[in-house]
């Protein structure tokens, strides 16, 4: 398993998922800052030039969801997703797109200052997609309950980036949530992997 990678960026999603799944993986470096995601082998394994990607023995994947819903599902026994028959494969999908497909856009938005098109835009604004997340969490501890997810994974890593941005305050019932989702053991392992690869880059 080849994760494509870079410190500091969306791949970092990716490096926490293969850490929960415990699979061996091996990092394949790509140095955004010198550009060499735009080269032409790399565009053909993700043709937005962005990272995450991921090659499974030649299976390739981009796109952060689309990564961790494939890993999930190629990885059962890790429970980090929800089986084809499963009643909550439903709620799962919604909320592992949710974040790339409302909350990001959102967000970006609100950092723009863009006054947006509430109607027309599949996101709404900034405060419908904050709710919508407070509303699940009513529910119980994880978007699907009880059970952690690659969903929560994908969501918590993206509120952590809304926190550092000055979008939203960690606090109340989804700062706990994110509490929760980087106190997993899988989660300090992936910081130590990324602290690591820090370091190597200073030397």
């Amino acid at each position: 398993m080849k994760l494509y990678y870079w410190p500091k960026t969306r791949a970092f999603r990716a490096l926490w998922m293969l850490e929960e799944i415990g699979a061996p993986y091996e990092l394949v470096r790509v140095n955004i800052r010198a550009g060499e995601q735009g080269a032409h082998g790399f565009y053909h394994v993700n043709p937005m030039t962005k990272l995450p990607a991921l090659d499974d023995n030649g299976v390739q994947v981009s796109e952060s969801g689309a990564v961790l819903l494939y890993l999930a599902d190629r990885f059962p026994a890790a429970k980090l997703g929800a089986a084809l028959d499963d009643p909550l494969r439903g709620r799962f999908l919604q909320w592992l797109f949710f974040t790339p497909g409302c909350f990001e856009p959102a967000m970006a938005e609100k950092m723009v200052g863009s006054a947006g098109n509430t109607f027309s835009f599949g996101w709404g604004d900034f405060d419908r997609v904050r709710h919508a997340v407070e509303g699940a969490l009513e529910e119980g501890e994880w978007l699907l309950g009880e059970r952690f997810t690659a969903a929560d994974l994908l969501l918590a890593g993206t509120l952590q980036i809304a926190f550092m941005a000055k979008l939203l305050e960690p606090k109340g019932r989804i700062g706990d949530y994110v509490e929760r989702a980087v106190s997993r053991d899988a989660h300090v392992r992936a910081v130590a992997v990324e602290q690591r690869e820090l370091a190597a880059l200073k030397h």
